[in-house]
């Protein structure tokens, strides 16, 4: 085996603990500029998620470190009182791109209004976010998609299965379908519970074209969000606050993991 070979392999020996995170000192937070315009160059990028109100406000009151991008789930932080534009706004403003993300309970979020009020929510935010995330099955996804991208909004075509995995097949098929409709990064993230359930994850970035994120939840898919990243996911998705998704790191703590790994530098 060539030297660079034993490097890979001995990367993804994370099993299945990680390692401790240091408490200072080994990863500089935030970024020296901004990514500008969220075009998803980086790989991969770390995504900071926000789940609740006080998070929000102290995002855009302290720009957060360790993410690249602060994803702002509205179906769990309310409106706030009505504030929610300008506190994504003031995170935009200083340098953080917002990728905002109104989750269906069809897909495991927390929106309980009606689907045009959410829709209307997400066409609100286009003046103070930088991408936005909708479910590929939603039935609005391509309008939304056209009117994003008319707006300079970059969009994150997103599949969730809190159940299951399913067979690679039927994964290709969401990543087409989702280009097809106007994705500009397919993101899938289904439950793991078994090795092959996590094979199948491990195969969809070199058996599709353009950009993916893939992550495995729960248990048995926490290792994907760290040696995934290292194999053509785009996205790494981490905690700001409270977990979003079962098998969710602290930021922190993925900024660390994936600096450690050699998947991105500290």
């Amino acid at each position: 085996m060539a030297g660079g070979n034993r490097r890979d392999v001995q990367r993804w020996r994370i099993i299945p603990q990680l390692h401790p995170c240091p408490q200072n000192g080994m990863l500089k937070g935030g970024m020296d500029s901004p990514i500008m315009k969220t075009r998803f160059r980086r790989d991969p990028l770390i995504i900071g998620c926000v789940s609740t109100a006080g998070g929000l406000r102290r995002c855009a009151r302290r720009r957060p470190a360790f993410c690249d991008m602060v994803e702002v789930r509205l179906d769990m932080t309310g409106l706030c009182g009505g504030d929610w534009q300008t506190l994504c706004g003031a995170i935009q403003q200083s340098g953080m791109p917002v990728l905002l993300t109104i989750r269906s309970p069809a897909e495991g979020g927390h929106w309980t209004g009606r689907e045009s009020e959410r829709l209307a929510l997400y066409s609100a935010g286009f003046s103070s976010v930088s991408a936005v995330d909708l479910e590929i099955r939603s039935h609005a996804f391509q309008l939304l998609a056209k009117k994003a991208h008319r707006s300079g909004i970059k969009v994150v075509g997103s599949f969730h299965d809190f159940h299951r995995t399913p067979e690679l097949a039927c994964l290709q098929q969401i990543v087409v379908k989702g280009r097809r409709l106007g994705a500009d990064v397919v993101k899938i993230a289904t439950m793991v519970r078994t090795s092959r359930d996590l094979a199948r994850l491990f195969a969809v970035p070199y058996k599709v074209s353009g950009r993916v994120c893939v992550m495995g939840m729960g248990s048995r898919g926490m290792i994907s969000r760290v040696a995934l990243p290292g194999a053509g996911s785009c996205l790494a998705y981490g905690a700001l606050d409270a977990s979003t998704a079962p098998g969710q790191l602290p930021v922190r703590r993925l900024a660390w993991e994936l600096a450690h790994w050699g998947i991105r530098q500290a």
